[in-house]
């Protein structure tokens, strides 16, 4: 149905572009992102095929298609931080108009029905509406009437959006930004994370009030240059001249309209940016504070077994210095070595005593020095291997060894 609707209406191909936007099977705008503006002109020598007098077509015509966006709430929920919820809807427009006869044919693609309820208020269906389409004049000027009637629907709710996203974003950020360092555990990587979602959803809002200010643009500068053609009909050149200068005076407070609130748009996501560093601030805050407390934590532990290690080494030292000691009285106190009995004490055993004990406690002292220090000698050699495979983690250490690699 609508490849016969197109056809009969001879619509330029370019129009499909914009109608493919509809075409998603979820229901959802995904090419929202996308915006044109297509014009197709012959004002002089018509194709054969578009010459229908019949039906009011001279073959003298202009097409234009394009897309506007605009945006309309969706949902209101009073109370909660994010209490309104904005939709952006798009329409396809497609245009033709027959400077000849002054027969002008429109094609809408908008699935909620929207703009035809604008187009209904300019044309009621109860009026008389002949005087606006009996001349070319008249019926050029009731196609910019439309044009404009599209530009207002297209910007009328920017300013409401932009002031929404203002208090959205002062609901999650204005807390976060004047938090003291005693509650800075009360924030979490999701809040950083719903301020970045919000972010995004600005730049998108600048991003479709900056294609819609760039189309009525090309609109505009369009009209101006089709009333400067030199085949534009001549017996209804002043009359339309006025009529687009009019309706490019129009067009031009609502581009206005549309770059203010752009600017608003770009000054709050600046204003975003700078309190989401302050967020990720207080987030690295955080994690330096949990740092400090688990270095804090671990240098208590350390100097706990750095006590038990001092411990430990005073009783090994002690328990060395007596061992050979201890090992001549045990082997003193048998009966392998015996001395008179009732001698309370005996100088010639004593002497033997020291003469055992004293080379044993060398000898002791001997053993473990030469053990401790094959041991630091094997430590070193597993430390500077260690050290020379990891050359970036350890360079001041290479430095001191003086072992500098060039």
């Amino acid at each position: 149905m609508l490849k016969r609707l197109l056809t009969f209406y001879q619509v330029m191909p370019q129009f499909l572009d914009f109608l493919y936007v509809y075409g998603s099977p979820h229901g959802e705008d995904k090419n929202l992102r996308f915006s044109g503006f297509r014009t197709e002109k012959a004002l002089i020598n018509p194709v054969p095929g578009t010459c229908i007098p019949d039906m009011g077509r001279s073959g003298r015509r202009f097409q234009i298609c394009y897309n506007l966006k605009t945006v309309g709430l969706k949902s209101e929920q009073p109370g909660k931080q994010v209490d309104k919820v904005w939709k952006i809807r798009q329409a396809a427009v497609h245009h033709q108009f027959d400077v000849g006869s002054g027969v002008q044919n429109w094609i809408f693609g908008d699935p909620h029905a929207v703009v035809k309820g604008r187009i209904q208020e300019l044309f009621h269906e109860s009026r008389e509406h002949s005087s606006k389409f009996g001349t070319v004049e008249q019926s050029l000027l009731s196609s910019l009437e439309i044009h404009l009637a599209l530009a207002r629907w297209a910007t009328s709710e920017w300013r409401w959006n932009v002031q929404s996203l203002e208090e959205i974003i002062d609901n999650l950020t204005l807390d976060i930004i004047a938090i003291q360092k005693s509650n800075l555990d009360t924030l979490d990587s999701e809040s950083l994370g719903r301020v970045q979602e919000w972010e995004d959803k600005t730049n998108e809002t600048i991003m479709v009030m900056g294609s819609n200010a760039d189309i009525l643009t090309l609109l505009r500068k369009f009209y101006k240059e089709l009333i400067e053609d030199q085949n534009f009909p001549s017996c209804e050149l002043r009359a339309c001249k006025q009529a687009v200068n009019d309706f490019a005076f129009q067009l031009d407070e609502i581009i206005y309209d549309t770059q203010m609130q752009i600017s608003r748009a770009k000054v709050l996501v600046k204003i975003v940016a700078d309190r989401k560093t302050i967020l990720i601030q207080h987030l690295q805050a955080q994690t330096a504070l949990a740092a400090s407390k688990l270095t804090a934590s671990m240098y208590d532990q350390a100097d706990r077994s750095a006590m038990e290690a001092i411990a430990m080494r005073i009783v090994t030292v002690v328990t060395l210095f007596y061992l050979p000691a201890t090992f001549s009285s045990t082997f003193f106190s048998t009966d392998v070595v015996k001395y008179q009995d009732g001698v309370k004490f005996s100088g010639v055993a004593f002497e033997r005593f020291l003469q055992v004990t004293i080379p044993l406690m060398v000898v002791t002292f001997l053993f473990a020095g030469g053990w401790f220090w094959w041991e630091w000698q094997k430590r070193t050699r597993s430390s500077m291997a260690t050290r020379d495979a990891n050359p970036d983690i350890f360079p001041l250490n290479e430095i001191v060894s003086g072992k500098v690699r060039l």
